[in-house]
């Protein structure tokens, strides 16, 4: 392969460039949070100047994310499931910026579940199309908006989307729930008890997620801890849900930072599933797929 790729990774809230060498090992890279809703005046091209200015214009660049959302640069059509790399590069929008940068946008996937409502996603399909490994066909992608993806034979075939990360930001910081919260300790054995609760009775959870507010007031968990059982409950209801339709035997890649993705780790081996973190910079990998499925690099 030769010749160099910018590849971008234009979320919601954050934004992150990578520029990759002619042997697809990233050169240097870029991370802000600056993502399509702080963009002024939906100035996309200039914001985009401001995180890579300093990079020769000649090499093309490659984006995903929400940036092809109602929201964002273009909007684009999702394709549906299932799908490969090679049918989102065929799908690519392409055009020219103001510098006379040659930039292709990747649209992302729909699928419509057996009940007919649809889901959709931007980016996730990236992620696993970049960390496909050996035998496994089963990803989680947390987040403001978690998913549970299959892969079979090379296609993403199915996933179901959770608003896990939205419910407990919105929970925090504007229910009562959250008042009694202090500090922003991370306790293991807080979660692991909010995991457990909702493992045991998923169909609970608005009665269960009370506890968050009673416990506090009885002092029988330290306000500190308060946050992490919360995390918990809501992580361990997804958790659970997914089982009625995913195969608990499965192996599970799970694509997030050690952070978010520690958690989903934890929660699932509680529930006995085999989980693990997955590659890191597994959307770089999806993107340069696609980039040489589109021909932008060979």
């Amino acid at each position: 392969m030769s010749g160099e790729l910018i590849v971008l990774d234009w979320g919601t809230t954050s934004f992150r460039a990578y520029r990759l060498g002619g042997d697809g090992k990233v050169m240097a890279q870029v991370a802000a949070p600056k993502g399509i809703l702080s963009v002024e005046d939906r100035d996309f091209d200039a914001a985009l100047e401001s995180h890579i200015g300093e990079w020769d214009t000649s090499i093309p660049v490659l984006a995903a994310g929400m940036i092809t959302s109602r929201q964002g640069w273009i909007e684009l059509p999702y394709v549906p499931c299932p799908a490969g790399p090679t049918d989102l590069a065929k799908r690519l929008h392409r055009m020219t910026t103001k510098r006379g940068r040659r930039i292709a946008f990747a649209t992302g996937l729909s699928y419509r579940s057996p009940d007919g409502v649809p889901d959709v996603m931007r980016s996730e399909e990236t992620q696993v199309f970049g960390a496909a490994e050996d035998d496994a066909g089963f990803f989680v992608t947390p987040g403001t908006h978690s998913k549970w993806i299959e892969v079979s034979g090379g296609l993403l075939t199915r996933y179901t989307t959770y608003t896990t990360g939205e419910v407990f930001a919105a929970l925090k910081g504007h229910t009562i729930l959250g008042k009694l919260m202090t500090g922003e300790n991370e306790s293991e054995s807080a979660f692991e008890r909010g995991v457990r609760a909702a493992l045991k009775d998923p169909a609970g959870f608005l009665h269960r997620i009370f506890s968050v507010r009673s416990l506090g007031l009885f002092g029988e968990m330290a306000t500190d801890d308060l946050s992490s059982y919360l995390s918990g409950q809501v992580i361990g209801t997804e958790v659970a849900h997914a089982m009625l339709h995913y195969p608990k035997s499965a192996r599970y890649i799970v694509l997030a930072s050690p952070g978010i993705g520690g958690r989903y780790v934890r929660a699932m081996r509680i529930a006995d599933i085999d989980a693990k973190l997955g590659d890191p910079q597994a959307i770089v990998k999806g993107l340069l797929r696609i980039g040489k499925a589109a021909g932008l690099i060979r």
